[in-house]
């Protein structure tokens, strides 16, 4: 029988919601306030050693040797791992592009500061760390090669010599008349930006702890993953295990923002359990390791842009040129985020024609990771940022540009350019709300007063999409060809009536489990308390992937719901037998199983599952006797990629408007928010408390874009920034808290309506944040088109801004 999703909350079967869209307390929460949750660092198995890695000082070296003899000689060391047990125990890791990876441990050469050379298991971390003093490496430096432009050039020295060039992809997709748009403009505007590499700094670093069964040739790693199955699989191909030889157990993390990448150091500690005899090896993370060689740095990019208008403001065509520099492999699907911006190439715009010209590098540096909103951001700050330059040019107030090209209400599903399909939206409406929220004509006149005050005042209007519940398909350009991302779950009752639903990941922070709670209790008509959420591992729980791209509330709401409604299916064929009459004339209603039109005719849910588990002599003959049902969710109508990367990909567009004043001193560069609105629509709120978090969390994460962080290199490859003394993050000083007005336009296509909205503020806060400082600078003819706008690259632009 094929299962039907409720596409609203009216669809549930329920006289009135109690839980759903309501701000419900986190089923969470005891456990993470009371330090009971039981992160990877709690952890402590029965003769476990410690890791201790360590890492190159060179950004580019060949190693002519490596001696470890002394390291394995000291006291409490149990085993020593260096590029040779890599080369004979494992395989290079798996790339986006293929064919840019390494080994977990280096082998012939180093190609980024921080890259893993050798590890030591010890019986502490303390004695892990002295063995790796005595190690001797001795290097044969090379050339760095730290400039992506320099990298892209003929003649570079080589990443990877077998590849013969620096140049990882490079391909030009054109959508619609692009040339034509172009020709037949009566204005076009053109902009180079640079976005500096920043990324992923969650409070809990990436942890594991890996125990070899040397007797069953198996592996089992307890660690902080972000995607287990995920992480499973990928350990298993470069380990050469079957499949189902490898466990993992994902433990309860604080946060992940794509930075729990963790390949290499869980290979590694497989390799020194290995070779200790299968005694557990644990590894967690330092700060510092994290910064300069984990998976927290994303997005260093060199754009040029250019928007294509008729006099009146309509965009007929949008251009861009993306040099992407990914780091030194393709090993931590970093690559990615050059391709989800197909996914909303061209906003919330009605643009027909679009090009990107992408060329994706590989440089003498940490390899890029995903980051929250996985690419767009950087694009959604060029866009917006061409927006406003076209309004200037054009005498428009940047407002009106965006309202003249949005894409209408009425032309929902919309297919955009480059080939995803919006579900719904309504985007004047988001910016009505904003404007009238932050009062904007009174804003703009508070402007022209501090104008004559001599006071460097910036307003920024802002619109972006957050596509949402990803799919594979929308990463095919860079070789990622799959279709569908299951989500499972398994949801009992037992013969008390108790409710048990078993999904597979663990705890994150962003309350997924309070949201399984509440559907599961307003589906079965049942208190919070009656249900309960246990998380599987990867051999145990139904396919799955997890938190990322925006699609876990969506993904896990259908799963559950699925998994609901097989299992009330099953209920009903057992009530109609006991109350004899036929399944067609039972219904589940407000907790009860019922003949239809017969009120007084009724079983509560509980008395059903008793039955079925203590009476299985009462069940039909083709029932087995288990109040258990498993449902595996993917997005619907998703297609194939075509040659121009086109396809039905995200399966939801979130969208929100951004109002922003800030103050830029004169004297200093520094920025000052002083007013910060946001009207965002991620169609049926299924729990308010926690978008209201993730908006909030994803304002401060685009501060500190915007304005602080960034990964510096000199010209050796040396990263300068790899403490917090110099990689600045935003504090509740920097970060305001916003104004928020919720709209809900529910998506057509998924359960309940609801919208991805996991990346949130992230998309739009950037790019808000940089126009209202561009606002700011108008006067003085100079525009900030570089990403951080610190305060000492502010002031440079107000010194050129200075009469001779």
């Amino acid at each position: 029988m094929a299962v039907e999703i409720p596409k609203s909350i009216a669809d549930l079967p329920n006289s009135a919601p109690r839980f759903i869209g309501k701000a419900v307390n986190r089923v969470e929460d005891p456990a993470l306030l009371t330090g009971r949750a039981a992160f990877i660092d709690n952890w402590t198995l029965p003769g476990m050693l410690h890791c201790a890695i360590l890492r190159s000082p060179h950004a580019h070296a060949r190693i002519t040797s490596i001696d470890v003899n002394a390291a394995e000689q000291l006291p409490g060391v149990f085993a020593v791992v260096t590029g040779k047990d890599a080369e004979r125990w494992s395989s290079r890791m798996a790339t986006i592009p293929e064919k840019w990876g390494a080994y977990c441990l280096a082998t012939d050469k180093v190609r980024f500061v921080g890259e893993p050379l050798a590890a030591v298991a010890a019986i502490n971390r303390y004695v892990a760390e002295d063995a790796l003093e005595l190690i001797n490496v001795d290097y044969e430096p090379l050339p760095a090669v730290v400039d992506a432009t320099t990298a892209a050039q003929p003649g570079t020295p080589l990443i990877f010599e077998d590849n013969g060039s620096n140049v990882m992809l490079q391909r030009v997709f054109t959508w619609g008349e692009v040339d034509k748009a172009f020709a037949s403009a009566d204005r076009v505007f053109k902009e180079a930006f640079r976005w500096n590499r920043l990324g992923a700094n969650p409070l809990e670093t990436f942890g594991v702890i890996s125990a070899w069964d040397t007797a069953e040739n198996s592996l089992t790693c307890h660690g902080s993953f972000q995607s287990q199955y995920h992480m499973a699989l990928a350990t298993a191909g470069t380990l050469g295990l079957p499949s189902n030889r490898v466990r993992l157990i994902s433990q309860p993390h604080g946060g992940s923002f794509g930075g729990k990448g963790g390949a290499r150091g869980t290979v590694i500690t497989a390799l020194l359990s290995r070779k200790a005899g299968g005694r557990p090896v644990k590894w967690i993370e330092d700060r510092m390791e994290y910064l300069a060689g984990g998976a927290g740095q994303s997005w260093d990019r060199h754009y040029e842009a250019a928007l294509a208008l008729k006099a009146d403001g309509t965009v007929l065509g949008f251009k861009v040129k993306l040099l992407d520099d990914l780091g030194a492999t393709a090993e931590g699907f970093g690559a990615v985020s050059a391709a989800k911006p197909l996914t909303a190439f061209t906003g919330c715009y009605a643009i027909p024609a679009a090009q990107y010209d992408l060329t994706i590098v590989a440089t003498n540096k940490l390899p890029g990771s995903p980051y929250r909103g996985m690419g767009p951001p950087p694009h959604n700050f060029v866009l917006e940022q061409l927006m406003d330059i076209a309004a200037r040019g054009l005498g428009l107030d940047p407002g009106e540009i965006r309202r003249k090209n949005y894409i209408p209400p009425d032309a929902f599903p919309y297919t955009i350019a480059s080939g995803n399909e919006y579900d719904s939206g309504n985007y004047e409406l988001a910016l009505n709300t904003v404007l009238e929220m932050g009062h904007y004509q009174q804003l703009r006149e508070e402007q022209a007063q501090a104008r004559q005050q001599g006071r460097l005042f910036g307003i920024g209007l802002v619109n972006t999409i957050e596509p949402g519940v990803f799919d594979w398909n929308a990463y095919a350009i860079v070789g990622l060809p799959q279709t569908g991302v299951p989500e499972g779950a398994t949801v009992g009752i037992d013969i008390l009536g108790k409710i048990v639903a078993k999904i597979g990941f663990s705890l994150e922070g962003q309350g997924q489990y309070t949201v399984i709670t509440q559907v599961l209790a307003d589906y079965f008509g049942v208190e919070l308390a009656d249900v309960r959420v246990v998380y599987q591992d990867s051999l145990s729980a139904p396919p799955h992937f997890g938190p990322g791209g925006s699609r876990l509330g969506v993904a896990i709401t259908g799963a559950v719901l699925g998994a609901a409604q097989r299992l009330t299916d099953k209920l009903i064929k057992v009530a109609a037998r006991l109350m004899q009459t036929e399944p067609q004339n039972m219904e589940l209603r407000d907790g009860k199983i019922g003949i239809k039109g017969v009120p007084q005719a009724v079983m509560p849910i509980a008395q059903v599952a008793g039955a079925m588990l203590a009476r299985s002599d009462l069940l039909p003959p083709d029932m087995d006797p288990n109040p258990e049902a498993t449902y595996v969710w993917t997005a619907p109508g998703r297609t194939p990629a075509d040659e121009q990367g086109r396809a039905k990909s995200y399966l939801t567009a979130a969208n929100a408007c951004h109002l922003v004043a800030v103050e830029v001193d004169a004297e200093t560069g520094q920025v000052e928010i002083l007013k910060y609105y946001i009207a965002d629509d991620c169609g049926t709120r299924l729990n308010p408390a926690n978008v209201e978090g993730m908006t909030q969390g994803g304002v401060a994460q685009g501060v500190g874009a915007a304005l602080l962080e960034e990964y510096v290199y000199n010209e050796d490859g040396q990263l300068l920034t790899s403490t917090f003394m110099d990689y600045l993050l935003p504090t509740i000083n920097e970060v305001p808290m916003t104004e928020k007005r919720a709209l809900v336009t529910p998506s057509p296509f998924t359960p309940l309506g609801a919208k991805g909205v996991g990346e949130g503020a992230m998309h739009t806060t950037p790019a808000a944040i940089m126009c209202a400082i561009n606002d700011a600078l108008t006067p003085l003819g100079v525009r900030a088109l570089e990403v951080p706008a610190s305060p000492h690259r502010l002031w440079r632009l107000l010194q050129k801004a200075k009469p001779a």
